[in-house]
Formats: structure tokens, C-alpha cells, sequence
């Protein structure tokens, strides 16, 4: 194959690329030194993180002594997603059975009169190490999942608030995934403490 190569293309420097749902081929297939190939980032172009993954590419490339010809914006496609907004009924029936939890609505900060529709919770603890501990063993599922959630510790308390990005901030099945984990998730941890007010009006745990 080299002897038909332009001899300033006989030793490229490759990175793999996956378009969604395909699998990655034994090193052997991909080129004369399969072994230094394979140990390159590949990278996976899903159809739910089009834009992200991308831009993560082209970043990559600039790593690697490459130069982007334009500094405008790209415009990417958008790419046909499965996944749809729960309807009406959907999210009243999940709510249901999701004790704790309801819809919210708020503006998009920055993007404001545009809507966000959100499923939120509030989950207390019996200690700020607990509530830290859920946090980090609820982040490696987050991780595997690849869908974020939008929280905040204060003290012995973590707010929660889900929704799907890429569908423009609205519920999906995603989000009563998520939701569901973290129930199960909490129920592992020791309910939290009750709280008396003191003299000064001041609630401390009993």
C-alpha cells in the first residue's frame, strides 16, 4: 500500500473514529503498526453527543499540529435522535410512583424567556459525609449512563433536578431512569435525623 502513497503520507498520524452503534475492529485491521494505532484515542461520534464529540475531535486534531482554517462557528448537523419527550400522561403516571419527586418549570439562565421542564427531588441525610458519600457512589452510575443531572449540596441536603439536553431541557425515559437509581441508591444510606429547635429558635439534630 505505500509504494502508492505520496511519501509525505507514508506515516500519518491516525486517530480512530466511530460512528454510533458500530464496534471497534481488532488492531490488525487498521494499519501496518496496529499496536501503536490501536493505543490512539478513538473517538465515538454518538448521535445524541454529535456536537460534543466533534468538537472534542477537532480539538484533538489541533493537539496534533493541525490548523483550522476558519475561527467561525461550525454548524452541525443535527443528527436524528430516539429519544422523545415523555408525554403528559407518561410523566403524570411515573411521578406516581416516584414519591419525593414533581415537575418543575424554569427559565433557561442566559437564555431567558426560554423554558425548561424539569423532574425534581430534595434528598436529606443524616450527615454531610453522607450526603457527599451519595453523591461520589451516584456519580460512577451517572458516568456509565452518559446523562447528567443538574445538583447541589447544601449541608445534609443534595437537590436534584433532571432533564435531557439534547431535546431541548425536557423529560425523557432517561430522566425517570436516573430517577429511580437515585431512590434505590438513598434507601442504602441511613435515614436522616430529626431535627428539635433549641432555645434560640435554631434547628439542630437531635
Amino acid at each position: 500500500m505505500t509504494d502508492c502513497v505520496p511519501p509525505e503520507l507514508q506515516n500519518p498520524r491516525a486517530i480512530p473514529n466511530l460512528l454510533a452503534h458500530s464496534v471497534q475492529k481488532s488492531p490488525t485491521r487498521f494499519h501496518e503498526d496496529p499496536e501503536n494505532l490501536w493505543r490512539s484515542q478513538t473517538f465515538e461520534l454518538r448521535d445524541n453527543r454529535w456536537e460534543a464529540d466533534l468538537s472534542a475531535l477537532f480539538e484533538r486534531l489541533v493537539e496534533l499540529g493541525l490548523k483550522r482554517l476558519s475561527t467561525q462557528s461550525v454548524r452541525y448537523p443535527k443528527p436524528k435522535l430516539t429519544i422523545k419527550e415523555l408525554t403528559e400522561l407518561e410523566l403524570k403516571s411515573a411521578l406516581e410512583t416516584l414519591a419525593g419527586w414533581k415537575a418543575v418549570v424554569s427559565d433557561i439562565p442566559g437564555h431567558e424567556p426560554n423554558k425548561r421542564a424539569e423532574l425534581y427531588r430534595v434528598f436529606e441525610f443524616a450527615s454531610f459525609e453522607d450526603a457527599i458519600a451519595f453523591m461520589g457512589r451516584a456519580a460512577r452510575r451517572i458516568s456509565e449512563m452518559d446523562h447528567h443531572p443538574r445538583w447541589e449540596n447544601i449541608w445534609l441536603t443534595i437537590s436534584v433536578w433532571l432533564t435531557t439536553w439534547d431535546i431541548g431541557q425536557k423529560p425523557t425515559a432517561l430522566d425517570l431512569q436516573l430517577a429511580r437509581y437515585l431512590e434505590e441508591l438513598r434507601s442504602t444510606f441511613p435515614p436522616p435525623k430529626v431535627r428539635k429547635k433549641n432555645d434560640g429558635g435554631v434547628f439542630s439534630n437531635a
